[in-house]
Formats: structure tokens, C-alpha cells, sequence
């Protein structure tokens, strides 16, 4: 046997944080900071580390990451590489605004790729509670044209884009997929107002089940101060009233052990769902789920202009009150079964009318039915006007439609521009 040694050695990383760049307060923040083409890799876990309860979602998070920002302003991060990261890549915390994470590829992460978390104040735990108008929160960040794939290596409660307590944000352009739960988790609906726009999400819900790749909550009131600066209006007393959150012109696929393609869960209201395709694909079962899903009080979601394929049904409702419906029109809709189109559907006439019209349903024979009668006679009491069925059309015919709901034609992108 030879006598010589290997010169081999074993590292174990021990530094969870690579970059930390909190400011002094709000009033003095750490501004305008860059990181280009930056390589960060090999932090330390940090599962065993002190967390916190960010809101009214399941989630637990630790507060820190490979790289973390606090009381910033103007922060990009754009053309790096984030790799065998074992903790969380990017938080924003607290007073955050003016950041933009753009062209980053980031894969092997051990929990969550980018997160955001706010601070609010009245309970008796400092930083929380129901009251936003301190503005202590991430708001106006713009996620754009990333690659974020195998996240959630450590832990199985995390998504490729989480935010809590926080509002006013745009995730575009980014190509996310592989991970064990949501791709992306909005824990909350304080404020409203983000956009949810042009990524394609898929392979999420490895892991769990019942969840989509898109998840939402929405179990807590919030007052803010109903502007994205932070400044109370005139009187101070600021709203509760969220501004609708839009997602749209997405492809996401809800395979592996999703339930839907998009999880509006547990009282989430506000969403406008439009132009996207949204295709159900869950793990041993040819269809499943709802494309629209309104449970716990949930309101005020609209759900248009969608291609939504191998559904159970286009629809869920919980119950509203007259000027609070959900809606679900002008979509195309492939069914597993002839029956219902809806499920738990306010007929016509009873508070809370489902607001519905000129969709386009697909299933095995074409014969659908609505509010307990064929579509056909429930168009004659007045309802649900415009909306046709059909039996299952052609594959290309699917895949034109496709094209035609995400502008992917050029002289639909230039439709899409005169909007």
C-alpha cells in the first residue's frame, strides 16, 4: 500500500450571513448599494436558529440570510450567482424600498430563495401586530428575469419568492421550478398592489400537498397607510381596504402534489387572475382542483381571460355578501366531466350572485349544467350570458390558445402594448 497521505480537506461552513446591510432607522438608511456578477456560495443552515411568526400564514422564518438588508434603500442585486446556499439567498427586512433583484441564477438552496418581512406594530410582541403605518415595510421591490431552482433542500415550508407584511412588490420575468412546497407564498394581504406577471412556474409541490405553486393567505387585518412612501395621509388614520393584487400572463403548471395552479386559501380577496395559462397536472390524477378557489370568505377575486386545463371545475365559492362576489368569466375552461362548471356556486337571484358569463367550457360530451338545470335553461332565467360549451377540442387547438392568452405572437405582443 503506498505511504503517502491525501492532501484532501473536509470544510464545514459555519457563517450563515455573507453580507449584512442594515441601516440606523428608516430616517437613516443604507443607500443605493450594488452587487454585479457576484459569485455567493457555502453558507451554514440556520433551521435551528430563533424564528418568528411573520403573520397570519403557517409560515416560521428566520430572520437572515446570505445576503440581508434592513432599513435600505435603492439596493440591486443583479447578474449573480447564489449556490449551495444553505440557509435562506436574500432577505429584505423591514423599512425596504427601491430594490431590485434582477438576472440571478439561483439554485441549491436550502430554504427560501428571496424573502421579504415587514414590521408592524400594536400587540404586545415588538414588530408585530395589525398596525402598518410606521412603514417598516419592504414595498415597491421589483423580482425580475431570475432563475431560482432547487430550493427547500432543508426545509419543505419555503417557496422560490415569500413575502409577509409587505405590499407594493413585482415578481416578473423569473423561470422558477423544484421545490417541495409554493413557488411563490404571499402570507398575508396587507396593502395589495403587486403583480405577479410573466414567469413560468412549475414542478412545485414536490414534497406537500395541498398547496399550489402559487399560495396565498389572507387571515389578518391590517391598517396602512394606503400609499407605497410610508407617509400617513392628512389625518393619519389610514385603511384596511387592500388594493387588488394582479397576477397575470403566467404559465404555471401544478404538478407533483399541487391541488391547483393558483391557491387564493383561507379568506385571500382582491386578486385579478387574468390572461394565463394555468394547467393542473397533479401527481396520479388526470384532472383535479379548481382554477378559481374562494374559501373561509374569501371575496372579491376575479378570474377572466384564463386558459385553465384539466380542472374538476372552474370554480369554488364560499359565500359573499352582495358587492363582494367572485368572479369567473370570458375564460376557456377544459372540465373532467360533464355537470357543474362551478362548485358551491350563489345562483342567480341569491346574495352574493356569482358573477359569471361568456366562458367557454370543455368537457367529455359538451353537456353542462349550472345551478342544477343544463346551462341552456339557466341562460333563459338570465344567467351566466355568453358562456358556450363544447366537447374537448383538438390539441393544437389548445396550444394556439395558448399562444393567443400570453401574447406570444408577434402581432399579439403589439396588441397587448396598445392596452
Amino acid at each position: 500500500s503506498s505511504s503517502s497521505s491525501s492532501s484532501s480537506a473536509v470544510v464545514a461552513t459555519q457563517t450563515p450571513i455573507l453580507i449584512n446591510a442594515t441601516g440606523t432607522s428608516k430616517s437613516k438608511p443604507v443607500r443605493n448599494v450594488s452587487m454585479l456578477g457576484i459569485t455567493f456560495r457555502d453558507t451554514a443552515p440556520h433551521f435551528m436558529m430563533p424564528h418568528g411568526t411573520p403573520s397570519g400564514g403557517d409560515w416560521a422564518v428566520s430572520r437572515m440570510a446570505a445576503l440581508f438588508f434592513e432599513n435600505t434603500e435603492n439596493v440591486v442585486l443583479e447578474g449573480n450567482l447564489l449556490t449551495s446556499i444553505d440557509g435562506n439567498g436574500v432577505f429584505f427586512s423591514g423599512y425596504t424600498r427601491g430594490a431590485v433583484v434582477s438576472k440571478n441564477e439561483m439554485v441549491s438552496i436550502g430554504e427560501t430563495a428571496i424573502l421579504q418581512w415587514g414590521f408592524t406594530s400594536g400587540s404586545p410582541v415588538p414588530g408585530m401586530g395589525y398596525d402598518a403605518r410606521n412603514g417598516l415595510q419592504p414595498r415597491g421591490t421589483r423580482v425580475v428575469q431570475n432563475l431560482v431552482h432547487e430550493v427547500g433542500l432543508w426545509t419543505k415550508q419555503n417557496s422560490f419568492y415569500f413575502q409577509a407584511q409587505s405590499f407594493g412588490n413585482v415578481i416578473e420575468g423569473n423561470i422558477a421550478f423544484n421545490g417541495p412546497r409554493a413557488g411563490i407564498n404571499f402570507n398575508d394581504g396587507l396593502g395589495g398592489g403587486n403583480a405577479v406577471t410573466k414567469n413560468v412556474i412549475f414542478n412545485f409541490c414536490r414534497e406537500s400537498s395541498d398547496h399550489g405553486p402559487f399560495n396565498s393567505w389572507d387571515r389578518q387585518v391590517y391598517v396602512y397607510d394606503g400609499d407605497e412612501d410610508g407617509e400617513d395621509g392628512a389625518d393619519g388614520a389610514g385603511t384596511v381596504m387592500k388594493r387588488n393584487d394582479t397576477i397575470s400572463f403566467n404559465w404555471i403548471l401544478a404538478n407533483y402534489h399541487s391541488s391547483m395552479a393558483i391557491d387564493n386559501d383561507d379568506g385571500s380577496c382582491y386578486y385579478d387572475t387574468h390572461d394565463n395559462v394555468l394547467i393542473n397536472a397533479a401527481f396520479g390524477t388526470a384532472f383535479g382542483g379548481y382554477s378559481l378557489k374562494s374559501d373561509f370568505g374569501g371575496h372579491s377575486n376575479y378570474h377572466h381571460d384564463n386558459l385553465d386545463l384539466f380542472y374538476s371545475s372552474g370554480y369554488q365559492n364560499s359565500g359573499q355578501i352582495d358587492g363582494h362576489a367572485i368572479g369567473y368569466y370570458d375564460n376557456y375552461l377544459y372540465m373532467a366531466s360533464d355537470g357543474n362548471y362551478g362548485n358551491k356556486q350563489a345562483c342567480k337571484g341569491q346574495v352574493g350572485e356569482t358573477i359569471v358569463g361568456g366562458n367557454t367550457v370543455w368537457s367529455p360530451t359538451g353537456n353542462v349544467t349550472e345551478c342544477g338545470m343544463p346551462l341552456s335553461a339557466y341562460q333563459k332565467e338570465g344567467g351566466d350570458i355568453g358562456t358556450i360549451s363544447a366537447p374537448y377540442p383538438s390539441d393544437e387547438t389548445v396550444l394556439k390558445l395558448a399562444r393567443k392568452v400570453l401574447r406570444m405572437d408577434q402581432k399579439d405582443d403589439e396588441k397587448m402594448m396598445l392596452r
